[in-house]
């Protein structure tokens, strides 16, 4: 028995021995809702701790915060484990927090849903956030671990399937301590870069805790903050992490990753027969379409016109025809036949090839062209071109008989 009187710190003290000496208090794991709760400056968390008929206060220091995979809010259901001790000063006692988790569901899972909560308020969910993937790829950048089956099977289908795309990796942690730190720092990395058109993050697949890294909020402000567009390929098709829903585009596995940036170069090959084959019938179509027209357009000066203008628009309509063939030559065959098609019509179009199949030219003293026996007779005098040399002649009677030189 104490018989002196005790100061209050004394008797704080003694009760804070007793109960800090006390295995069961120590090691304490308690169920209940949270009220008052406060995030202080510090990073410590002050709250109370209550059922139906009672409360207790608690306290979880900032080192053990650190840790939390959720943020606490006002009337959540809750087991803590902890110790109960005496704060001395003011002799109060309360329990100190040194683990939480919420009651219903698990701790991760109760933080992937409060992330997701805040980017959807914040609109970083939303299609209208979300870059469209460049047409043409070259270079890939892929941040994971260079050890991983992930990345294997990212290489293995890139190649398969283009193997003129460049494929940068940036190794990284994707597990543990540090792992988010590392992946945010990749794809920061490629954007100061620019040595990659579009960036993949990903690993093989895992446990929720083994994904973590992926649902940590410094990974998804940098695929945010990123200009280049993000592919999360993270686990299976099953798993999903925050990164699938923040990035530009998912993919359920890094295989289907490698497929998204790598476009297959036979059906690319496909593709272009097939443009080719169109194009080819199209323009078949339109040349016969003109073709037509022009035999229609020819029948139609036959009927009303003179012999000799049919014939040179038919000239005209057949050099038409050469030029819009060699058109298609062009496209088709490169010009191949251009030179030759040349060489024709210059051939076609000399006025001596007409003389030398025994055509002449005639002129009057004016130089003008005599077109019939009427005006060679008023002309009296001609001047008739062969092909090899000019002659004079006079014109003695039109319609007179003519009588050869025996």
């Amino acid at each position: 028995m104490i018989t002196r009187a005790l100061s209050v710190t004394e008797v704080n003290h003694f009760i804070k021995t007793m109960l800090d000496g006390n295995s069961v208090l120590k090691n304490l794991m308690v169920e209940g809702e949270i009220s008052n709760l406060k995030f202080h400056s510090s990073g410590h968390v002050y709250f109370s701790l209550k059922d139906s008929q009672s409360r207790i206060a608690c306290v979880m220091f900032r080192n053990h915060v650190q840790n939390l995979k959720f943020r606490p809010e006002e009337g959540m259901k809750i087991t803590i484990k902890g110790g109960i001790s005496v704060f001395e000063r003011n002799g109060q006692y309360q329990i100190y927090v040194r683990s939480m988790e919420p009651q219903g569901v698990g701790a991760l899972y109760k933080a992937f849903e409060q992330l997701k909560e805040k980017y959807q308020a914040l609109g970083w969910l939303d299609t209208e956030q979300k870059k469209p993937l460049p047409e043409y790829i070259r270079r890939v950048g892929i941040v994971t671990s260079p050890t991983g089956a992930a990345i294997r099977d990212m290489i293995s289908v890139i190649r398969r399937r283009n193997p003129r795309i460049h494929i940068v990796i940036y190794g990284a942690l994707v597990q543990g301590d540090g792992a988010a730190e590392e992946i945010a720092r990749g794809i920061e990395t490629f954007n100061r870069l620019g040595n990659a058109d579009v960036i993949i993050i990903g690993r093989g697949g895992g446990s929720m805790e083994d994904l973590w890294a992926f649902n940590e909020e410094i990974v998804s402000e940098a695929i945010h903050a990123s200009q280049l567009p993000v592919i999360s390929a993270v686990g299976h098709e099953t798993d999903f992490t925050i990164a699938d829903f923040v990035a530009d585009m998912r993919a359920p596995t890094p295989s289907v990753a490698g497929e998204l940036v790598a476009e297959n170069l036979l059906e690319w090959a496909g593709t272009l027969t097939q443009l080719k084959s169109r194009l080819l019938k199209a323009m078949n179509r339109h040349i016969e379409k003109n073709r037509m027209a022009l035999t229609q357009a020819a029948a139609r000066l036959l009927r009303s016109g003179p012999e000799n203008q049919v014939a040179d628009m038919r000239l005209y309509l057949d050099a038409l025809q050469d030029r819009m063939l060699r058109g298609m030559r062009f496209e088709i065959e490169r010009q191949r036949s251009r030179v030759e098609s040349v060489s024709r019509r210059l051939d076609a179009l000399n006025p001596l090839g007409v003389l030398k199949r025994g055509y002449v030219l005639a002129e009057d003293k004016s130089g003008g062209l005599v077109r019939s026996a009427a005006e060679a007779e008023a002309a009296g005098t001609m001047k008739l071109k062969f092909h090899d040399g000019e002659v004079i002649v006079s014109v003695i009677k039109e319609g007179a008989e003519w009588q050869p030189k025996n």
